[in-house]
């Protein structure tokens, strides 16, 4: 068995009772979950991680723009040891085989600047597509305590994405100061908070009090949110 069949049995729970797909899907073009389109996000795998999925199942290949310099720039852009991937296809999807990349999405894992891995927060560039990162409240406890468990695995195997992460989270900290924005957090206790990026407190929030943004802005304002 190997070590990439072990973190994929630990990382195996839906992030929410519901098929979070359906609910971006109907805003993007072609019907197509905006995690699941390479047009909005490329997935990485480690050179290990590509190993153990090319000897398992076809559901994947290298992934290649069809302009040059969006190959070139991605490439460069991908960290050492890891390979830009797609899939099929989301019609295609075999759960068994989803990337960790696919798991995680739309979150990573948020360090402060000490480098203590506090929780999960999500990719900023995604929150006005992914229908996840504006209802925290469906993530379930069972899918936040695999993914905290798996991270602290990957930071023992791979010492570098611990280094990687704190970089991330270190440079969402400056974007969210400039723009006077709170992170928001999904704490390993499982609360959700807040951090300011300038003192980095932690404020306990409801999480139908966090900001929406995109389609989900528009709808929460809606007598009936899911009408849109």
């Amino acid at each position: 068995m190997s070590d990439f069949e072990i973190l994929y049995q630990g990382f195996d729970a839906p992030i929410a009772a519901l098929d979070c797909g359906r609910k971006c899907a109907p805003y993007n073009e072609g019907g197509i979950p905006f995690c699941c389109d390479t047009r909005h996000a490329v997935p990485t795998v480690y050179l290990e991680e590509w190993a153990y999925l090319s000897s398992k199942t076809d559901l994947w290949h290298l992934w290649q723009s069809d302009d040059p310099q969006e190959t070139v720039h991605l490439q460069a852009e991908t960290p050492d040891g890891q390979v830009l991937v797609a899939c099929l296809g989301h019609t295609a999807c075999q759960r068994n085989f989803r990337s960790l990349t696919c798991r995680a999405f739309p979150f990573y894992p948020y360090l402060d600047s000490r480098g203590t891995f506090l929780g999960l927060s999500y990719y900023l560039e995604y929150a006005d597509r992914c229908w996840v990162a504006n209802n925290l409240q469906v993530v379930t406890p069972t899918y936040v305590r695999q993914f905290v468990t798996t991270y602290e695995r990957i930071f023992v195997h791979y010492p570098q994405e611990h280094e990687n992460f704190a970089a991330h989270s270190a440079h969402t900290r400056q974007i969210c100061f400039q723009k006077r924005r709170r992170i928001p957090l999904i704490h390993r206790n499982g609360r959700v908070y807040q951090i300011s990026p300038r003192s980095e407190r932690l404020r306990c929030v409801h999480p139908a009090d966090l900001p929406r943004y995109g389609p989900y802005k528009i709808a929460a304002m809606l007598p009936f949110p899911d009408e849109v």
